[in-house]
Formats: C-alpha cells, structure tokens, sequence
C-alpha cells in the first residue's frame, strides 16, 4: 500500500500514475486534503483533518468540490490509458463533522473508494491539460464565453452570470467578512508562503507568485504570517477595520443591473460566473432528507456535492483548453451577507444552491506554477 499524501506516487502507469496526475487538482488555500491510497490497484481517496479549513469551510463545500475535482483528475489520467473509474461513496462521505480538527489521515476512513474498469472514460482532456491548468489571480480581460459549452454538465447544475460591478461590491464584502473573523483570518494566513524562507513554500499554500504579490510588499509581510507576536496584532486590528467595512457594505445596495447587453462583463473585463445546484431538478425537494439534513450543512448530499466538483473542475479544464484563465471568489460564497445578496442578485430560489463562485478571462501574464506535496 502506498499514500501519496507521505510518499510520493510511481510516475509510472496506472493506478499509482493516476495519483500522481490528480495531486495538480485545484483545492481552497492549495490545502490539498486529499490522502490517496493505492490498494490492490484500487484507489482509496480519504482526507488529512489537519489540512482542512475547519473556520473557513464549516461546511465542507469547499473540501467536497477539491474532492471532486481529484477524482476528475484521476478520471482523466485513466481515460489516457484507456481506462476509467467506478467511483463508490462510502458512509464516511456524509459523516464528515466525525472528523478531528487535525491529525493525518486514517486509513480506516475513505470517503471513496476508486475501483479502474476496462473501458476508457470518454473525456477530451489530457493528463497535460491537468498538469498545466492554473488559477490565475492577477488581472484578466475579457474573453469569448466557453462556459456555455462545457462537456457534461448535467441538468442541475448551471452557470449563472453575474455583473462586473455586483460582483465587484460582493467579493469586497466577502473579504471583509474573512478578515473580520478570527478564526478564519487566522486560518488564511496559516496558508500564505509569502517567502521562499517558508518551510513549506515548495510544498504546500498560497505563494506570493500565485497571489500577485509585489516582491517588496511579500518581503515585508512575511514575518506577519510566521511570527505570532506579529501577526496576532496585525489581525486584531485588521479584523476591526474590516468589521467596519463589511457593516457599511451590508448597508450600501449593491449597483443597479446593467441592461441591454448580451453580456454582463464589462467589454473589457472577465466574466463572472455562479455554479448553481438546482435540488429540485435532482428529486430533492430543498433538503434531500430530514434525517441527512440535521446530518450535513449543506442542503445536498454530498456525494452530489462531488460530482459538482468534476463538473467545475472540467469546466476549468475546457477553459484552460480555450486559452481562457479563471480565478476562484469561495470568499463571497462563505459571507452569508454576501451570498444572500448574490442570490437577490441572480433572483434564486430557495431550491437553488451557490456551489461555486470564479471569473474566466484572458490573462496577460502566465500564471505560475502552485507548489505540490507530491513535487
């Protein structure tokens, strides 16, 4: 048995390759939670507690679409040797508040269970076109839609526009919100690798690079993200400032709708896209269960949640294709004041669930390279 969470993978073929292909999928703060298995040539799929956001997701939407987008990965990588994945949740998958808040993984508790077939999963990707995708979290311009067209979105998912100026006033909104908050003001900046001093910058979070920092400002905030006699200060006091701003943000209404243009980007700007999830559509009438809904945050099983997960990360893989660049918001969907304004915005019932918010453009600047535990 081999974990690719602790060792890294055979860059050979099959199952073990696989692992190593689906290690470049994308996960809030580049945690990376996943814990790979390969046993007996099946893949175990678990997750490390001490690399989820335990304040910055307490849901688990973002851990259950990193999920998600690993086991795509993983598809994709078998589909180049012909072959595909039975993909089988195990009772761990909607049990997930039985997890510690930190630790390694266990093996006794997969969330899934990867079983290879014979045939080859019908996908038009490339391990390449896993392996080369990036955020992009620098600027971007406007760029065709491809998103109309991603390849099998099934019938309850969809991608709703947002406008430029809207979205700008909610991802302002949902900073305030992670600032404002302690735990998860804290929980950010445990993943920030804003010097290459950093004991883990080749390993693991965000560098400056990936955030478009400026070397200057990097090399003067990276003693605050490491030292705590620093830091804590910092954040105590940014934490009110952003208090006070996320309160004048709840009070100011967001702009008036544009009208009147067959996009609602700007004409040089990005788009700004919302994955929704529509439960009726799924046979769930608002909550899949009363017995699953006091069982779970999320208004949806979370093995649905997973397949969400492939969705987006195929629609960022068709995206890359296109020459087209995304950056992630989670931010605006985990300010509740943000969220309720989006779904004001995007006129959503109480039936349709914010998986997901990004923008996709053309970026002028490559995007470097996010560190891997398995590099």
């Amino acid at each position: 048995m081999t974990s690719s969470q602790h060792q890294p993978a055979t860059a050979g073929r099959g199952p073990d390759g696989w692992v190593r292909v689906a290690a470049r999928a994308p996960s809030a703060h580049n945690t990376q939670p996943w814990a790979p298995r390969v046993v007996d040539g099946t893949i175990e799929l678990g997750v490390v507690p001490g690399r989820l956001l335990t304040a910055g997701d307490p849901t688990s939407r973002d851990l259950l679409l990193a999920l998600g987008a690993w086991v795509e990965s993983a598809e994709v990588a078998a589909a180049a040797e012909g072959r595909s994945l039975r993909v089988e949740p195990t009772p761990h998958l909607e049990r997930l508040d039985e997890l510690p808040v930190r630790g390694p993984a266990d093996p006794a508790r997969p969330l899934l269970v990867l079983h290879p077939q014979d045939e080859a999963y019908p996908t038009p990707f490339t391990p390449d076109d896993v392996r080369d995708r990036r955020v992009h979290r620098g600027p971007l311009a406007a760029a065709p839609d491809v998103f109309a067209d991603v390849p099998d979105v099934p019938a309850w998912l969809r991608f709703a526009e947002v406008d430029a100026p809207a979205m700008a006033q909610l991802v302002r909104l949902g900073t305030a919100y992670t600032v404002a908050r302690p735990g998860i003001a804290a929980e950010l900046v445990r993943w920030l690798r804003l010097s290459d001093q950093h004991p883990r910058y080749h390993r693991d979070g965000m560098t400056a690079e990936m955030l478009f920092v400026p070397g200057a400002v990097a090399r003067l905030a990276a003693p605050f993200t490491r030292r705590a006699r620093l830091r804590d200060p910092l954040l105590r006091v940014a934490g009110r400032v952003a208090l006070a701003l996320e309160g004048l943000g709840q009070a100011a209404p967001l702009p008036a709708a544009p009208h009147g243009r067959p996009s609602l980007a700007p004409a040089a700007g990005p788009q700004h896209l919302v994955l929704v999830a529509d439960t009726r559509v799924l046979g769930h009438d608002g909550v899949h269960s009363r017995t699953e809904a006091m069982d779970s945050r999320l208004p949806l099983p979370h093995a649905d949640v997973v397949e969400a997960g492939r969705v987006l990360q195929r629609s960022w893989l068709h995206a890359h294709r296109a020459g087209v660049s995304v950056a992630p918001h989670s931010e605006v969907v985990d300010s509740p004041y943000a969220e309720a304004a989006l779904r004001r915005r995007l006129g959503l019932r109480r039936a349709e669930v914010v998986l997901a918010v990004f923008s996709a453009g053309r970026a002028a600047t490559p995007a470097p390279r996010s560190p891997r535990l398995t590099d």
